[in-house]
C-alpha cells in the first residue's frame, strides 16, 4: 500500500509551519530581552503518531509513518516558588526601604546630625551660655541682657523651625500614603481587568494551557510583584487563569471584581487610617510600604496616646521629645531669677513666703481680640515657646538690680546660675511618659543618638532584604529571564529546521513531478 500521494507536502508544510513558528518565538524573546516583567517563551513540539502506534510501521500501514511534527503549545518558563518567595521578601523590602525613607526626613527636620551645624538646639544651647556668661561679668549691661534675649529668641525660633519642618515631613508622608493607596487601587483595578481578560482568551482555547496568554500573564505576575512592595499580598491561581489575591484574609481580587483602599484621618488625633472601602474596616497590614508609613505617621513610641497610634519611633514620637524639651526649658529658666520689689527687695508669695521668679518664657497665644500675648497657664510646645511680654518689651527685665545700691559682685550670680541650669544641671524631661534624666545637652544627645540607630537599623535591613530579594531575582532570570546568545542559537537552530524542511518540499515536488509526468514515457 502506498502512502497518499501528497502526504509528503503535509509533512514538509508542517515543518515549515514549526520552523517558522520557533524564529517567531525566539524573536519574540529577543526583542523583549529587557522588558520589565517579560518571561521568556519556548515551544514545545512533538511527532505526529497514527492512531495505533504498534501497526504503523506494519506492511498494512507502512503508508501512515512520517507524517511530520506539531506544535503542542508555547508556554511559559516560570517557578511559582520562586515568584511566592520573591514577593514575600518584597514586602520586607519595602517596609524598611520606606522606612529608611522617613526616618531620613526625621532627621533631617531635626537636624542635629551635621557637627559643623551652627543652628540647630545644640549650637543654640552653647550660644546662649557663651552669651550668659559674658553677661554674668557685666550684670549691669544692657547691651549684654539684649544679646541673651536674642540667643533666646534664637532658640525659641530653631524649636518652631524643628517642630514645623517635622509637621510638614509628616503631612508630606501622609499626602504620599494617599497617592501609594491611589497607586494600589489603579493596580488592583487592573490585575482584575487582566483576570477577565486571560479568563477569556482561555475560554476561547477550551481551557488549553499550552496556549495560553503569555503577554497578559506577564503583565499580570508584573503588577503582582509591583503590589507586594506595598503590602503583604497571598493569591491563588485559578483553573479559569484568574488569581485571586487576598491581604491578611480579606478578598481583594476576585475574577474581574476588586476592591478599594481608602485613606482616613481622623480630625481631633490626626491619626491616619487605611480601611477597606467594600467594608470600612481597618486594612491590617504586617508589612510593607504602607505598613511603615502608617507605622511612622502614626508612630508615638512606647506610651500611646490615642487609639491607632503605633509604637514605632515616627514623627509624633519626636514631636514630644522637642515638646519635653520646651517644657523643661521654661520650667527651668522661669524658677532662676528672683522679682525684685520698688526698694530692691527680693519678692516673696505673702500666702507661702516661696520666692517669686520672673517669667522669661511662655506659651505664645492669641487672645479674643486678636492680639497675641504670652501666658503662663497652659502646655508649653515647640510651637508656642516664646518670650514673656515682660521681657520682649524690655529687655534689661533679666537684670536682677537696677538699683545703685545693689552688690555689683552678687549682680552676676543668677546669670550663672542659669549657665548652670542650661548647661550642667540635671532636669527630668517628660516626653509623653518617657522620663530622661540629664543635662539638656544630654537629652539632646539621646534623642539624637536613638533616632540615629533607628536610621541605621532601617538602612542595614533594607540592605539585607534588598540582597535577598536580588537573589531571589537572579535565581527568576536564570529561569524566566531572556538569556541573548541561547535564543541567537535558537534562531540557528530554527533556520537549518526551515531550510531542512524546504529541501523536503522540493524533493517532494520533484518525485511527483517524475510520477505525474515522466511515469510511463519509456519506448514512446
Amino acid at each position: 500500500m502506498l502512502r497518499p500521494t501528497f502526504m509528503g507536502f503535509e509533512t514538509a508544510k508542517r515543518g515549515l509551519t514549526a520552523a517558522q513558528k520557533g524564529l517567531d518565538v525566539a524573536g519574540q524573546n529577543l526583542t523583549n530581552w529587557d522588558s520589565a516583567g517579560y518571561t521568556r517563551q519556548r515551544i514545545t513540539q512533538v511527532a505526529i503518531a497514527p492512531d495505533s502506534y504498534r501497526s504503523r510501521y506494519s506492511v498494512s500501514r507502512v503508508g501512515l509513518a512520517g507524517q511530520g511534527v506539531e506544535i503542542t503549545g508555547i508556554d511559559q518558563t516560570r517557578d511559582v516558588f520562586l515568584d511566592k518567595r520573591f514577593r514575600e521578601e518584597s514586602g520586607d523590602l519595602g517596609y524598611y526601604g520606606q522606612a529608611y525613607t522617613v526616618l531620613a526626613d526625621i532627621q533631617a527636620s531635626i537636624n542635629e546630625f551635621n557637627p559643623n551645624n551652627d543652628v540647630g538646639l545644640r549650637s543654640c544651647l552653647l550660644s546662649l551660655n557663651k552669651a550668659l556668661q559674658d553677661f554674668a561679668g557685666n550684670a549691669y549691661s544692657e547691651t549684654h541682657a539684649n544679646i541673651v534675649m536674642t540667643e533666646f529668641k534664637n532658640l525659641t525660633q530653631t524649636m518652631h523651625q524643628i517642630s514645623s519642618k517635622l509637621k510638614d515631613a509628616r503631612e508630606q508622608q501622609i499626602y504620599d500614603l494617599e497617592i501609594s493607596v491611589g497607586d494600589v487601587n489603579k493596580k488592583l483595578q487592573q490585575i482584575a481587568g487582566l483576570n477577565q481578560a486571560i479568563m477569556e482568551d482561555m475560554a476561547s482555547t477550551s481551557g488549553n494551557s499550552y496556549f495560553g496568554p503569555n503577554e497578559l500573564l506577564d503583565q499580570r505576575n508584573l503588577l503582582l510583584d509591583e503590589l507586594s512592595q506595598y503590602m503583604d499580598l497571598q493569591y491563588e491561581n485559578n483553573v479559569d487563569g484568574t488569581v485571586t489575591v487576598t491581604v491578611n484574609g480579606h478578598t481583594v481580587v476576585s475574577g474581574s471584581t476588586y476592591d478599594k483602599m481608602e485613606m482616613v484621618k481622623n480630625p481631633d488625633t490626626g491619626v491616619v487610617d487605611l480601611r477597606w472601602i467594600s467594608s470600612n474596616k481597618t486594612a491590617k497590614l504586617t508589612t510593607g510600604a504602607l505598613k511603615a508609613s502608617m507605622d511612622y505617621a502614626n508612630g508615638r513610641g512606647p506610651n500611646l496616646k490615642n487609639p491607632g497610634e503605633s509604637t514605632a519611633k515616627g514623627f509624633l514620637y519626636y514631636q514630644d521629645k522637642i515638646n519635653a524639651f520646651a517644657q523643661t526649658m521654661v520650667d527651668t529658666v522661669n524658677n532662676i531669677i528672683p522679682e525684685v520689689d520698688e526698694k530692691g527687695e527680693i519678692k516673696k508669695d505673702p500666702a507661702t513666703g516661696e520666692i517669686i521668679y520672673r517669667k522669661l518664657l511662655g506659651a505664645y497665644t492669641v487672645a479674643d481680640d486678636g492680639a497675641g500675648h504670652v501666658v503662663f497657664d497652659q502646655p508649653i510646645t515647640a510651637d508656642n515657646l516664646a518670650i514673656s511680654d515682660a521681657w520682649s518689651k524690655d529687655p534689661s527685665y533679666i537684670i536682677f538690680r537696677k538699683a545703685a545700691g545693689g552688690n555689683a559682685d552678687n549682680e552676676g550670680k543668677y546669670a550663672l546660675a542659669l549657665s548652670q541650669a542650661l548647661i550642667d544641671g540635671t532636669h527630668g524631661f517628660d516626653s509623653n511618659g518617657e522620663v530622661f534624666q540629664g543635662t539638656f545637652l544630654d537629652y539632646v544627645k539621646s534623642y539624637v543618638s536613638t533616632l540615629a540607630e533607628d536610621v541605621s537599623f532601617a538602612q542595614s535591613r533594607h540592605t539585607a532584604s534588598a540582597t535577598v530579594s536580588n537573589s531571589l531575582q537572579d535565581s527568576r532570570d536564570q529561569v524566566s529571564g531572556v538569556v541573548v546568545d541561547e535564543e541567537v542559537a535558537n534562531v540557528m537552530l530554527y533556520q537549518k529546521s526551515l531550510s531542512a524542511a524546504s529541501r523536503l518540499m522540493t524533493a517532494m515536488d520533484e518525485a511527483l513531478d517524475v510520477l505525474i509526468n515522466k511515469t510511463g514515457l519509456v519506448g514512446r
